[in-house]
């Protein structure tokens, strides 16, 4: 068959998944996969619903074996599975656990951690398969599909391992979900088409991941948020040696950056994509401001937007933020179309007020909103904060000195914490009812 094996077709002996010094090899984690295959019902798609790596790893790649397409849906939430299935009824669940309560058919792959065995048969895929369909987070509205083609995958995986530099030797250990394309592209997809190692569980405690740091043999490469970045730094901990540290989902500030950078003394990465293309470029940003195109990326400008080619895109993808041409291989990010508001006639992003109010000392976390607003106020700002030890005043007087008081939150209103899933991303949904919550409480 012509197309591209499922993994580095020299892996097959060599440890893929990693769990407190315990490791399974490519073919032993083929042999389970092979296993589940042949449990599938035969059905067009499969939502992968898996917690911890491992299971997600079966699933990706036993239904794939099959030849179905992976739905990975916005969250794990058992109304966010339901609706995907609504959406796709030729369809049904895989989970580690069965879910007895659930509307969606479910096959459980607990079982699969008692079998042993090896499997040496590498297989293909025809590049043109539709792989998967990923869905956007929802934090601009309802989550929007795009489809993923296996040959498109491969060729935009290796531009991102070229990019990185991620290889056979390379060890991952993720805190992100493998459902959102950021997690699939680093956490699966770079270790499976690379042949390097990855950690078996997405990681969340800062003690646990520090304990998975100290059980590998070697340096890992971090796969992280810019917030779950800020809680390791100041978890308080002395961290074991790692390779380099990767951040996406959000802007990651240069102050954090380097701050990172000193904690863990290793270089900190930034990538950036969307899920219609996945990552497309990248920056060191404790010391680059520009965004440095993978080598297969081109951009052009057509009227307000920027259109971005490649080598493993089936089309042009119209990207939606604003974007700043350096060269024909650099651009800088300006902030997301929608993001941009007019206060008293004078602009600015809504991306560079969060960033302003996250430098604030004592601020844990933070948004700006855009909110109706009553009689002749037709839209107003209001600022929701995770500040446990500073009164909204406090704040208000700290923003004076990072923004023009025109764009200052009203109200500014503390919060315990914010409805971040998974990826540090703030759901539209999410926000809408703590905010109808903070109006009715």
């Amino acid at each position: 068959m012509s197309g591209f094996s499922l993994f580095h077709p020299e892996a097959l002996p060599r440890s893929l998944l990693l769990n407190g010094g315990q490791e399974l090899t490519y073919s032993e984690v083929l042999y389970r996969a092979s296993q589940l295959a042949q449990t599938l019902p035969d059905a067009r798609y499969c939502i992968l619903r898996s917690e911890g790596l491992d299971h997600f790893i079966y699933g990706w790649l036993a239904a794939l074996m099959r030849g179905q397409t992976l739905l990975l849906p916005p969250s794990r939430a058992a109304v966010a599975i339901e609706e995907i299935h609504r959406q796709y009824p030729d369809s049904y669940c895989l989970n580690r656990v069965d879910d007895k309560a659930a509307s969606t058919p479910v096959i459980a792959t607990e079982w699969l951690e008692a079998l042993s065995g090896k499997m040496h048969e590498l297989p293909r895929l025809p590049a043109d398969h539709l792989a998967a369909v990923v869905f956007t987070s929802g934090s601009t509205g309802q989550p929007e599909p795009n489809l993923k083609y296996w040959g498109d995958l491969v060729q935009g995986s290796r531009a991102l391992q070229a990019r990185l530099g991620i290889s056979r030797q390379s060890r991952i250990m993720a805190t992100v979900p493998a459902q959102h394309m950021y997690g699939l592209e680093t956490s699966v997809l770079a270790p499976l088409l690379s042949g390097a190692s990855v950690h078996a569980q997405s990681l969340f405690f800062p003690a646990d991941i520090h304990q998975a740091m100290e059980n590998l043999s070697s340096p890992p490469v971090l796969v992280t948020t810019p917030l779950h970045l800020r809680a390791l730094v100041n978890a308080g901990l002395e961290w074991p040696r790692i390779r380099m540290i990767l951040s996406a989902t959000a802007p990651l500030q240069k102050e954090l950056a380097s701050e990172a950078e000193n904690c863990f003394q290793a270089p900190v990465m930034e990538v950036f994509g969307c899920s219609e293309a996945g990552s497309f470029s990248s920056r060191r940003p404790a010391m680059e401001t520009d965004w440095f195109l993978y080598d297969s990326v081109t951009l052009r400008q057509q009227g307000k937007h920027f259109l971005l080619d490649a080598d493993h895109l089936p089309s042009p993808v119209r990207l939606t933020d604003r974007l700043e041409l350096m060269d024909h291989r650099h651009f800088r990010f300006l902030g997301r179309q929608q993001d941009m508001i007019k206060v008293a006639g004078k602009r600015i992003s809504l991306t560079e007020l969060n960033t302003r109010l996250l430098q604030i000392p004592g601020v844990e976390d933070g948004v700006f909103l855009l909110r109706n607003g009553a009689g002749r106020e037709r839209q107003r700002l209001m600022a929701l904060v995770v500040a446990p030890d500073m009164v909204p005043e406090a704040i208000r007087q700290e923003l004076l000195g990072l923004i023009d008081p025109v764009f200052l939150p009203r109200p500014l209103v503390k919060v315990a914490s914010l409805p971040r899933n998974p990826t540090g991303k703030l759901p539209q949904g999410a926000l809408d009812r703590l905010i109808q919550e903070l109006n009715t409480g």
